[in-house]
């Protein structure tokens, strides 16, 4: 599209807003639209800078266009637009370089090759948030429930059989996608900023909110299976009664954040147990196995009591989760689940 556009205008150099559009585009429209902004302050230091110096040395070296460069890149860190820093080289050297072979006036040829540059982001940005929006929500839904599907799986490896350390072979990749979602979530953070004149736009800020809470849930979880798996020749050590205990408990743990997620995808919030009481289940779990380790020795106090700590921030996680979704869910039910994609005329 660039090209058509330069070509159409009858620029020399068509090439440049291509690799200008290249240099700009962004995950999100939000950080495109920033990026446009600071582009043009940047890019416009760049070619003033250049005018300025063909000014005094119309057929600059490769010495002079060096310093030139090195002078804008310290305005560009002074006003924090380093981001530019990139373009502002092209912009430059372009400038320096091709206004002592051409014919035109150097205010001109410079004021050319800037349009030329300006071009390029800005089509980068229409193209991004017109013909090919990002949807970060339905991935990011789709990413957190992928998370907590393989994390349930090695919670339920690790408590229900007898797997032992092979249980957490997938952990690794468990928290590599995990964290995959929360890049995600910024990203689906800036789209709801990009898009701030959409009408019905506080129902995704409701959104926003219980995906936040669920990537927390997803994050306590994990963290208790690290524990598990950092301190698991450690914990093999645990007297049998409080090893039938710990994993009880972490079947419970289990139970609760499976209810609460189902409970979100099947718009039911009666899938969750409300009679149920896991923080003082979880507060009773914790002095038994206080109690009960008195006796044991230091490394397995000193792994059994953290893990307990773990535990409890997974229940608080959960316990935030449950009190937002049921809220959510009995006043606005409807706006809870991402909306159906548009279909185009030619689809029904």
């Amino acid at each position: 599209m660039v090209l058509l556009i330069a070509e159409a205008f009858q620029f020399q150099q068509i090439v440049v807003p291509a690799l200008a559009a290249s240099l700009a585009l962004l995950p999100s429209v939000y950080q495109t639209g920033v990026r446009l902004l600071e582009e043009l302050k940047g890019n416009l230091i760049g070619a003033l800078l250049a005018v300025f110096s063909l000014m005094l040395t119309p057929n600059p070296t490769p010495i002079a266009i060096g310093v030139v460069i090195i002078i804008a890149i310290s305005i560009l860190l002074f006003l924090n637009l380093e981001s530019t820093t990139r373009t502002v080289i092209l912009t430059t050297i372009l400038i320096m370089e091709g206004a002592s072979q051409s014919d035109m006036p150097v205010w001109m040829f410079a004021g050319e090759r800037y349009l030329l540059i300006m071009m390029g982001i800005t089509v980068a940005l229409l193209v991004n948030a017109l013909l090919f929006p990002p949807r970060y929500e339905r991935k990011l839904e789709d990413e957190i429930t992928t998370v907590f599907q393989m994390a349930v799986r090695i919670a339920r490896l690790f408590s229900e059989t007898e797997g032992g350390r092979s249980s957490f072979e997938s952990l690794d990749e468990t928290k590599k996608k995990h964290r995959g979602s929360k890049t995600t979530y910024d990203f689906f953070e800036e789209e709801i900023k990009a898009n701030r004149w959409l009408e019905k736009k506080t129902p995704i800020y409701r959104r926003a909110v219980l995906k936040s809470k669920m990537i927390d849930t997803n994050s306590a979880a994990i963290h208790v299976l690290d524990k598990l798996h950092d301190d698991f020749l450690t914990l093999e050590h645990l007297p049998p009664q409080l090893e039938d205990e710990l994993m009880r408990h972490m079947r419970h743990l289990l139970r609760r954040h499976e209810r609460l997620f189902s409970a979100y995808e099947l718009e039911n919030e009666h899938i969750i147990d409300r009679e149920e009481d896991l923080i003082h289940e979880n507060f009773d779990f914790a002095k038994l196995m206080i109690e009960k380790m008195r006796d044991e020795e230091e490394d397995l106090i000193l792994t059994v009591v953290p893990l307990v700590a773990t535990m409890t921030d997974w229940v608080k996680a959960m316990n935030e989760l449950e009190r937002y979704l049921i809220t959510e869910m009995k006043k606005h039910g409807d706006n809870l689940k991402v909306e159906p994609r548009k279909k185009w005329f030619f689809e029904d």
